[in-house]
């Protein structure tokens, strides 16, 4: 008889053996669990943290949008997809502006997880909405037609015939404001057959002579001496197309700040600088000592995108083409006219507008700062300091400006337009460019 046994030592080694791989099995099996668990937390971590991103770029996004509406307020706390955000904004200086964007998940309150980004961006300053702004009480004459808002921080008085639009289709922009509220009435003086094309459209002065805080109403057939700030209503042939608002205190009638550009800035970085010790070669202008201005009579002037600041006044004789854009300043000088463009001053072409900006900043004018004459067409902004006259069939397309009274005489149209040479250095606003400079994580 044969028997099977086994060997003591052979059994313990074998049990040692089993405890040592359920050991095994036992530290892989919870190294797996920690892992996946780690894993798992790491996971929820990394979409927690990802989600307070995404919360942070919607803050910085959506202050972006804000900035091309010129509205640099902070943003309060915002609730976000399961998240929240919070803006803060800081001006840096020479149209710079620090966006700091934070991110919480699932809320500031109790966050889990939060993220921060710094973003530097520059505004562009913008080309003002505004077509025409006036800083003295000014006259509009018969036969003139406004695309665009005016805004005035004095008397507006129109002739007969004045039309007053917008300035494309859609834009919507064809009111009138003024900040005027002294004791000569009307703030506004209606010619007949005033027309506002467009429906939606205010006509508002801050002057309150009955001293009843904002009247709002259609306008009137007849005043009746009780709401004369505004007068006469009964002038306005679209009647529906406009509301009247006297002894307005909306920001509309805030007096408006004139010049919208820099002009300091524009003179510091001109290309050429003359004045009668200093004469222009090229182009050639003739220097009229006896009535202190340079002449131009040339018949074309490529103006090679340069800004030209003179310190004497100026002359444009007739018949003159401007092949190039560019800007021209009169910053000082005695003369009658700071600037005199007499008739038939065009683009490259006939009938083409001169694609050029035309200032008077300074100086001691015998008549006016600015003198349009007949038959000229400009594009782009157009500035008198003091006074300016523009006389008949003239054609402006920008922005004209005047820091006091102005003579808009007969059949003159005047639209606003954003195309504006020369890139000018606009003294506020934002024309819906921001530029992103910088875009960086802010370690918490």
């Amino acid at each position: 008889m044969i028997r099977n046994c086994k060997n003591p030592r052979e059994s313990g080694a074998s049990l040692v053996f089993a405890l040592f791989l359920m050991l095994f099995l036992t530290l892989i099996s919870f190294s797996l669990v920690m892992l996946i668990s780690h894993e798992t937390k790491s996971s929820s971590k990394l979409h927690l943290s990802q989600q307070a991103l995404y919360a942070a770029e919607a803050g910085v996004e959506r202050k972006i949008a804000q900035l091309r509406e010129d509205d640099s307020a902070n943003i309060a706390l915002t609730d976000f997809f399961g998240a929240q955000y919070e803006v803060s904004v800081n001006s840096l200086g020479s149209d710079r502006t620090e966006i700091e964007s934070s991110g919480y998940v699932p809320a500031k309150t109790n966050y889990r997880e939060k993220r921060t980004l710094s973003v530097i961006v520059l505004v562009n300053p913008a080309v003002p909405e505004h077509a025409v702004a006036l800083g003295g009480s000014s006259e509009i004459a018969s036969n003139i037609t406004i695309r665009g808002t005016i805004r005035s921080n004095d008397r507006i008085i129109t002739g007969s015939d004045v039309t007053i639009t917008e300035s494309s289709a859609g834009k919507g922009d064809a009111s009138i404001y003024t900040a005027y509220n002294g004791a000569v009435q009307p703030a506004i003086d209606i010619g007949s057959n005033f027309h506002v094309s467009v429906s939606g459209q205010y006509m508002k002065c801050r002057q309150d002579i009955q001293g009843d805080g904002p009247d709002e109403h259609a306008p009137k057939t007849s005043d009746g001496g009780t709401s004369l700030e505004i007068y006469d209503e009964d002038n306005i042939t679209e009647k529906a197309n406009v509301t009247i608002v006297e002894g307005d205190t909306s920001s509309d009638t805030d007096e408006i700040s004139i010049p919208s550009v820099d002009i300091d800035a524009l003179i510091a970085d001109a290309d050429y600088t003359y004045d009668r010790n200093n004469l222009p070669l090229d182009p050639p202008w003739d220097w009229n000592a006896t009535n202190g201005y340079f002449d131009y009579t040339l018949g074309t002037w490529d103006m090679e995108g340069k800004t030209y600041n003179f310190k004497e006044g100026l002359r444009f004789n007739t018949n003159i083409n401007i092949t190039g854009p560019g800007t021209i300043i009169v910053s000082s000088g005695t003369a009658k006219y700071g600037i005199e463009m007499n008739s038939n001053i065009h683009g490259t072409n006939d009938e083409d507008y001169a694609y050029m900006n035309v200032i008077v900043s300074g100086g001691t004018w015998e008549e006016d700062d600015l003198r349009i004459n007949s038959n000229v067409m400009i594009q782009g902004y157009v500035y008198a300091s003091s006074s300016a006259t523009i006389n008949s069939n003239v054609k402006i397309l920008g922005v004209v400006e005047c820091g006091e009274g102005a003579d808009i005489k007969s059949n003159i149209t005047i639209t606003h337009s954003d195309d504006i040479p020369m890139d000018l250095p606009w003294a506020e606003g934002s024309s819906g460019l921001v530029e992103i400079v910088s875009w960086q994580e802010v370690n918490p």
